[in-house]
């Protein structure tokens, strides 16, 4: 068996990048996960059903570019060998983007229950309409989003097995379930690049 670390690159609507990844373990060659990897974001995009995909809450201007994988080797963490596409899978929501810190995540569970068995990344930021009027996700947005993950996992089938990767026990655990939220988190990295315009006043 063989470790992988999936990485999924994209351009934010202000300019800056995001980035997410998850980890396989596999009996395949890197270019097998590689292209299993590049079908796998293929299919999260286009989601289960017609206009139900991770592409449908995702504005325009939010595009995903890169898929790269890396063969690592488990007992330090190094990576040894690497594999990169170029891709183009934009939104297609209308409307307007949350800010590009303001990502969801996306938790991976296993069996072991600790911190150890848990992993977890993050979304892009998704169109403004994805929000109710108390400023969480909208249920059938994140239902979509649901059946976007476990269409575009059902579709990894044979490629390998997704898990979630320690490096500091330096242990896998297969991923057994994931869920996704209401509430947005913050990935502050996001906006690196994003310079802000300020409005001052004097002092009455």
């Amino acid at each position: 068996m063989a470790l992988y670390q999936n990485r999924f690159i994209g351009t934010l609507p202000e300019g800056d990048t995001f980035t997410f990844s998850w980890w396989t373990d596999s009996t395949q060659d890197l270019a097998t996960v590689q292209a299993g990897n590049v079908q796998w974001a293929q299919d999260l995009w286009a989601g289960a059903s017609s206009g139900a995909g991770l592409q449908d809450l995702l504005p325009s201007s939010c595009v995903l570019t890169t898929v790269r994988t890396g063969l690592i080797t488990q007992e330090t963490g190094q990576q040894q060998a690497v594999d990169e596409d170029t891709v183009n899978l934009p939104g297609v929501a209308t409307g307007n983007s949350l800010p590009n810190d303001v990502a969801l995540v996306v938790s991976l569970r296993t069996n072991l229950a600790n911190r150890r068995g848990r992993g977890r990344f993050y979304l892009p930021s998704l169109v403004a309409t994805t929000l109710t009027a108390a400023g969480r996700l909208d249920p059938t947005a994140q239902q979509n989003i649901v059946d976007s993950l476990a269409n575009a996992w059902n579709g990894y089938t044979g490629v390998g097995d997704p898990v979630v990767y320690s490096r500091t026990q330096r242990t896998i655990e297969d991923v057994i379930s994931f869920d996704v939220g209401d509430l947005f988190d913050t990935q502050r990295r996001r906006e690196n690049k994003v310079s802000q315009s300020r409005i001052s006043a004097q002092m009455p």
